[in-house]
């Protein structure tokens, strides 16, 4: 393996690791997200309004898919270049 493909593949374990722990944290902001949606609608509500909860739950899922996402193509585009570099040059 040379340099080229030692850094491809340490950058790809990189961004794995990075992608992993957003999904995680992204599954745990969805179990957030349901228990507070399902409590207000049992209505256990203790006076207070949770709406701004929710969005902001929603906002932090959202952006932790997006950069999961995100590094997964990464991951996909570097993995085809290591390809390319090991058997094509």
């Amino acid at each position: 393996m040379n340099d080229n493909e030692q850094t491809i593949a340490l950058r790809i374990k990189e961004l794995e690791g990075s992608a992993q722990k957003a999904r995680l944290e992204a599954m745990q902001v969805a179990a957030t997200l349901l228990t507070t949606e399902n409590a207000a609608l049992a209505g256990a509500r203790a006076n207070a309004d949770r709406s701004g909860d929710v969005a902001t739950l929603q906002a932090r899922y959202d952006m932790l898919v997006r950069l999961a996402d995100d590094a997964q193509v990464a991951i996909d585009r570097l993995q085809a270049e290591r390809h390319e570099v090991k058997y094509y040059r």
